[in-house]
């Protein structure tokens, strides 16, 4: 039974990162930035939104680019394409069902695991309430 739950816990992995990925290929935002303040602020550690020049005494030479991709989507939006029987919730889904399921598959196969009943209950209840929660989000949404 363990190994079972082992092997849904990577399947729900896989499906999770492939959902993910599919979701910033197909309705993400990319960002493209250069120059010197870009590279003081790669440097730094300190990326702004906005391009600023950081105070701190970074000192960079040449010219730096950073390029970001960003995705965002909300449950009522998911619902909606659902609703509209869009294709572009498949990605989204994948990313949300791959999640819960990885957690949860992930908690039952350490409940398995563990010699320790208690702990391993606890961890499965803290799991059933949070996937809940999420679920009765998505709902309301």
């Amino acid at each position: 039974m363990f190994t079972l739950f082992l092997v849904l816990t990577g399947l729900s992995a896989g499906a999770m990162i492939a959902g993910f990925v599919l979701w910033l290929t197909t309705s993400g935002r990319t960002r493209r930035r250069s120059g010197r303040a870009v590279g003081a602020e790669i440097m730094s550690g300190q990326m702004s939104d906005e391009g600023e020049t950081l105070a701190g005494g970074t000192v960079f030479k040449g010219t730096g680019v950073a390029v970001t991709r960003e995705a965002e989507l909300s449950f009522a939006e998911i619902k909606g394409m659902i609703r509209a029987r869009r294709p572009e919730a498949i990605p989204a889904l994948l990313a949300v069902g791959g999640l819960l399921c990885f957690v949860l598959f992930g908690a039952v196969a350490l409940w398995l695991g563990l010699d320790d009943k208690l702990v391993g209950t606890l961890v499965v209840l803290v799991v059933l309430y949070t996937v809940g929660r999420i679920l009765v989000g998505f709902v309301r949404a």
